[in-house]
């Protein structure tokens, strides 16, 4: 009976070796008079997902505005650019991955 050859299996570890832990944001004592930032990843009903989210969030504050922003992929990270947008425009923002 022929051997068959020794085949091995590669594991890869996606995150950052070097990441350190981050604090979390401050947060609003409430969300009456803000701009909600809604990012999405481009995942299927991610879009969705965020603004029935805000429109659970506008039925119980006084919300002052949504800005939303598709980053065009979820390969890749946000552009700089639309990151400072967000945080120059919104208060908070939501971030959502969807299938």
């Amino acid at each position: 009976m022929p051997t068959q050859p020794q085949q091995s299996l590669v594991f890869l570890d996606p995150r950052d070796e070097n990441a350190k832990p981050a604090a979390l944001a401050s947060r609003p004592a409430s969300l009456d008079g803000k701009v909600i930032g809604l990012f999405s990843n481009n995942k299927p009903h991610s879009e969705t997902m965020l603004r029935m989210i805000a429109d659970l969030i506008g039925e119980r504050y006084a919300i002052k505005g949504v800005l939303e922003h598709n980053k065009g992929g979820h390969q890749w990270p946000a552009n700089k650019e639309a990151l400072q947008e967000m945080a120059g425009k919104c208060d908070v923002a939501i971030h959502a991955t969807a299938e």
